[in-house]
């Protein structure tokens, strides 16, 4: 089966293809939101009750009290210091990928 056809240099993508992408990136949303929503509420409850660590079968959760973390600004140093900015930086290659939003 073909996903992807070409009309007039436009791409087209199979109309079942589209519907399972779209409700499978709907799926994952509403699972991505359940779990967060049930993220917070352990974390809640494990401040509550002074617990760091729980230990299940197929679960580790540790508690991390809130920090400060320090961190470069790329952006600023690139801006103030571009001659040595350069010196520095370095490509790494990344693969190919594609991106699907549901609208």
């Amino acid at each position: 089966m073909e996903l992807i056809k070409v009309e007039n240099d436009i791409a087209l993508l199979d109309v079942d293809t589209s519907n399972k992408i779209a409700e499978f990136e709907r799926q994952a949303k509403s699972i991505a939101e359940q779990e967060s929503a049930l993220k917070e509420r352990i974390l809640q409850e494990m401040e509550e009750k002074g617990i760091i660590k729980i230990e299940t079968d197929n679960l580790t959760i540790n508690y991390y009290s809130p920090s400060d973390r320090e961190t470069f600004n790329k952006d600023k140093f690139r801006e103030e210091y571009p001659d040595l900015y350069d010196e520095y930086i370095s490509m790494t290659p990344v693969k190919s990928c594609i991106r699907i939003k549901v609208k």
